[in-house]
């Protein structure tokens, strides 16, 4: 992998977590009851506008910060929340650890795809409300 490939992922990776830390806004803004930061936050999140008929949470997230309407923006936003079922949401995939025949440099390569890899099922847990990363809208 060359320098060019592990500068787009971590530039990929760095966008991944700003949308993450955006999404976290968001319902950290709802939990507060701030409607006004939390439309900030929605803006920000590079979310597409919502046709008004779409009754997915997100969608009626969408339509509740369009019409501020602050309870049911809490509402969707607890629908996006991951479910408490007793088992780990979370991947069972682990990291391949690096050999001992890798140079310092492919280890460090290697780190760097597993921590990406990592970021973006994390990332995209988060974003379908099914992982472990989002806080909880009370």
């Amino acid at each position: 992998m060359s320098i060019n490939q592990i500068s787009a992922q971590s530039t990929y990776a760095t966008g991944l977590q700003q949308k993450q830390q955006t999404m976290n806004n968001l319902f950290s803004a709802l939990k507060a009851g701030d409607m006004a930061s939390a439309q900030k936050a929605y803006a920000a999140s590079g979310l597409p506008a919502m046709a008004k008929n779409n009754t997915s949470p997100l969608g009626r997230l969408y339509q509740a910060l369009r019409t501020e309407d602050l309870a049911s923006a809490q509402k969707a936003a607890l629908e996006m929340q991951p479910k408490t079922s007793g088992k780990n949401t979370t991947s069972t995939t682990a990291p391949k650890p690096a050999t001992s025949t890798q140079t310092p440099a492919q280890k460090a390569q290697a780190a760097l795809v597993n921590a990406n890899l990592s970021l973006q099922e994390s990332s995209v847990f988060a974003l379908m409300g099914i992982g472990n990363n989002v806080n909880t809208v009370a």
